[in-house]
């Protein structure tokens, strides 16, 4: 799925060109195109639109927000991957470009190759929630029905290769119970199925989750990071609740391989700078997301890291490449 629209558009920053001047400082002298591997309107797609925002805002110019969807977010990296390496089209990354390209027998891009990390931006948890109306208030309550009944509960998909969809294999995997992936092309038709019991769990996102558990709509039972969400500082984690199954997942940016040092070096100057900004902070947090920039080098670790991980879990679950 396509989707563009401007998120901002404060003023043109057109710089006079001096004689000798470097990259640097003649970029941007145009509109940047920010292409967000998510449909419009989920937890991915605004927090990239505040990023390029607080961007646009920072450097008085242009930024458009072009959602990719199709394919898990792999069109959208090969499009990136392949775009002119001029510092106009970005990706808002996350885990997936890593997570994809390991599932993949036949990847149309190297996440490694085919990229300059920027910087990472932020990181999030994942949460299991399940519909008001389940009779389980617990991990533990939730894993015995399941095993009282196999293969009986469903459970909410973004299709082979997301989040979603690996998160709960693993859960189900350490948990020993039997629960059948319905894939969504949306979240909003996700929750709205969740909310009436159609499907019942759903290792979310905290930021698209957290409206429907604050509002009483859904349950959160556990939450999947090392430790414990400053957003909802009751629930436990799955590994407190007797389940090693744990994930979390970053957000960052990334250019075409072969963009100018002197470019990419003035993007992380701006990420640092944004994530440094308080009321930045704040707005991301509500969400349930902690801010963090960091080097080139630390991105690009991530992204090795995170294809040796689900390579190794793909393996060890039985996940099928395709």
């Amino acid at each position: 799925m396509r989707f563009r629209s401007a998120v901002v558009a404060l003023g043109a920053a057109l710089l006079v060109p001096m004689h000798g001047a470097r990259a640097e400082e003649a970029y941007p002298s145009r509109s940047i195109r920010l292409i967000v591997p998510y449909g419009a309107g989920g937890a991915s797609d605004v927090m990239a639109r505040y990023f390029g925002q607080k961007l646009a805002e920072r450097w008085k110019a242009t930024v458009v927000i072009e959602n990719m969807a199709a394919a898990a977010g792999t069109i959208a990296y090969t499009t990136v991957a392949r775009a002119p390496a001029d510092g106009y089209t970005l990706v808002y990354g996350t885990s997936s470009i890593a997570v994809n390209a390991a599932l993949r027998t036949k990847s149309p891009y190297d996440p490694v190759k085919d990229f300059r990390p920027i910087s990472s931006l932020l990181a999030v948890q994942n949460v299991l929630v399940v519909p008001m109306s389940l009779p389980v208030k617990s991990v533990a309550e939730l894993v015995a029905l399941a095993k009282q009944k196999p293969g009986a509960l469903n459970y909410v998909s973004l299709g082979p290769g997301s989040s979603p969809h690996l998160s709960m294999e693993l859960f189900r995997s350490a948990a020993g119970i039997t629960v059948q992936q319905v894939p969504y092309k949306q979240t909003t038709q996700a929750y709205t199925d969740l909310i009436d019991g159609r499907v019942q769990l759903w290792l979310a996102s905290m930021p698209s989750a957290l409206p429907f558990i604050q509002s009483g709509k859904i349950r959160a039972l556990a939450v999947a990071g090392p430790t414990r969400s400053v957003a909802l500082p009751d629930v436990p984690t799955l590994v407190e609740s007797g389940v090693q199954a744990e994930t979390t997942f970053w957000h960052g940016i990334f250019a075409p391989a072969a963009v100018a040092p002197d470019i990419a070096g003035k993007l992380n100057r701006a990420v640092h700078d944004i994530v440094a900004q308080p009321e930045a902070k704040a707005w991301y947090l509500k969400l349930g997301a902690e801010l963090g920039a960091g080097t080139p080098e630390h991105l690009a670790d991530e992204v090795r890291r995170e294809m040796e991980k689900w390579t190794a879990i793909a393996k060890q679950i039985g996940i099928q490449s395709d």
